[in-house]
């Protein structure tokens, strides 16, 4: 054997196994062989370009995901109220839809029962699937509303959140709620019938006798009373979560029996700077407003017709 024939053994050798050591390497990959160097360098580039686009991808979803967190949390403790239902349902009319978000927790109000559950909000989706409800029977166009919006809420609606006014969608319907009027636009926007008597620094509450009939109306800074028995009117100056009362001038009738608590009752809260909340309540929209001292106070149901009629013929003024 001459050594150059030794030589070309050699290298045929070599190249042998350098073709095994690649061949596994390669046997899944349908890329040609003939482009395996560009291959292998548009690979490389590929994963690189993979990780960045994985991790820009990553940082998008994060970014979502905080800015869906983060919307969430901005309507933690807030009550909205639907301003327009489009799609194949119509509210029914002089009716109220409202949802109040409170730390994963919503409750929701279609005129009837309350309704309240665990929500959760994935992406652009809101998630509550399970609302229990209270089962109060009302007018069938109520509760045919009650049960709508329950299957809404259930459907997983998408939802935007801007510039105070949340969308949600399921794809047939869409309902833009806002937040809830507050301070004056609240107190005025109807009538509140007395149904309880706030004692003992706020933790016992006495219904009054069913017999009694006494209200509060609010009007152009200024509170219509009718304590059952007497009635009259004062100033009354209303912030988000106080109400001032100057003095109320009242009619002078001797009062007894349940009337005359009663009177006692709102006489004794109804001074000075009052703390009040208004809250939904299977019974209705629910005020309750606080004495000076914090220790009295009085609860009251919304009611529009009450003390409507006679808003306009109460004219005493206040006493100094």
């Amino acid at each position: 054997m001459t050594w150059k024939t030794g030589l070309r053994l050699v290298l045929l050798a070599a190249a042998a196994v350098a073709l095994v050591s690649v061949l596994p390497a390669c046997a899944g990959n349908s890329t040609p062989a003939t482009g395996s160097s560009s291959s292998a360098s548009s690979g490389s580039s590929s994963a690189g370009s993979s990780s960045a686009s994985g991790k820009a991808g990553s940082a998008s979803s994060a970014a979502t995901g905080s800015g869906a967190a983060g919307a969430a949390s901005d309507l933690s403790g807030k009550t909205l109220v639907a301003k327009e239902v489009t799609g194949s349902y119509s509210i029914v009319p002089g009716s109220t839809i409202s949802i109040t978000f409170e730390n994963g927790t919503l409750a929701a109000r279609a005129g009837c029962n309350n309704m309240f559950g665990q929500y959760t909000v994935s992406g652009n989706v809101l998630n509550a699937p399970q609302l229990a409800s209270t089962m109060m029977a009302c007018e069938e166009a109520l509760m045919n509303q009650d049960a709508w919006l329950a299957a809404f809420l259930a459907s997983s609606p998408t939802w935007n959140y801007s510039g105070g006014t949340l969308t949600l969608t399921n794809g047939t319907d869409t309902i833009a709620l806002t937040e809830a009027p507050t301070g004056e636009a609240v107190l005025e926007d109807t009538g509140w019938k007395l149904v309880g008597l706030i004692s003992q620094s706020g933790s016992t509450v006495s219904a009054i006798d069913p017999s009694v009939i006494a209200w509060l109306r609010f009007a152009d800074g200024r509170v219509l009373v009718n304590a059952s028995c007497n009635s009259g009117s004062g100033t009354a100056q209303i912030t988000d979560t106080t109400i001032t009362f100057g003095p109320i001038a009242m009619t002078m009738r001797a009062c007894v029996g349940p009337t005359q608590d009663v009177e006692q009752a709102m006489n004794a809260v109804l001074q000075g700077t009052t703390t009040y909340t208004v809250k939904d309540d299977p019974s209705g929209t629910l005020l309750t407003i606080m004495a000076a001292d914090g220790k009295t106070g009085l609860q009251l149901t919304a009611d529009a017709s009450i003390g409507a009629d006679v808003m306009s013929s109460m004219t005493a003024s206040p006493t100094g």
